[in-house]
């Protein structure tokens, strides 16, 4: 084993780049599609830089297709006392973007659509800006299939991604797909979520880790 989780932990290392502080620019964009958990992990990083780091954060969401998922945003942002702009377009993101000019971090939730609607990625692009000044991450279920996480990345493909967030690791014990998609595509983990409560159920990424993961304890 000791042998088998040394070859793990030197092909990840040498192929991606897992954990560390992802958080370095001033806005952060989480896109993926629908039902992976993007607008919990947004409170959840957003929590850990209010209450562990004293940082000022702000919200923007562009998700206006679900009013449940503003409804939703709204709450965590009235519990961590954040502001919060909906932006239907791209001059209201402009604006809020503006707006929030002078705040250390700003998240924003974008719609999580059918990642099979190739429509979804231009319509995203009208809505925000995800080439200047902004970190992107792509957020994915560790229950997906194989088949489909490769589908979804292809589909993101046009839109420059920083790292991958993936969700729902207390939900499955199947982690290799992930593992070959960020091998294959040479892109990293930054963090994991384990769980729905905010903000305890995230952890950062590490080479240990995910060669934990394939190999067992």
């Amino acid at each position: 084993w000791d042998q088998l989780s040394f070859e793990v932990k030197h092909r990840i290392a040498t192929k991606g780049t897992f954990g560390g502080e992802i958080i370095d620019k001033q806005f952060i964009h989480l896109v993926g599609p629908t039902g992976v958990g993007k607008t919990t992990t947004i409170a959840k990083l957003a929590a850990h830089c209010v209450l562990n780091r004293q940082k000022k954060v702000a919200f923007i969401t562009t998700d206006t297709y679900r009013i449940a998922a503003i409804e939703q945003l709204k709450t965590y942002s009235k519990i961590l006392d954040v502001p919060i702009e909906i932006a239907y377009n791209l001059d209201d993101y402009q604006k809020a973007k503006e707006k929030f000019r002078e705040y250390d971090y700003v998240f924003v939730d974008t719609a999580g659509r059918n990642f099979r609607d190739e429509k979804y990625i231009k319509e995203l692009g009208k809505i925000v800006d995800l080439n200047h000044e902004v970190n992107t991450y792509l957020v994915l279920s560790l229950t997906t299939r194989a088949k489909d996480l490769e589908d979804i990345y292809q589909q993101f493909d046009n839109i420059p991604i920083k790292q991958l967030i993936l969700t729902k690791k207390d939900e499955t014990t199947t982690y290799g797909p992930v593992l070959n998609l960020c091998l294959k595509h040479q892109i990293g983990i930054a963090y994991m979520t384990n769980g729905q409560d905010v903000p305890d159920d995230i952890e950062e990424s590490s080479i240990d880790q995910i060669a934990k993961l394939i190999v067992g304890d």
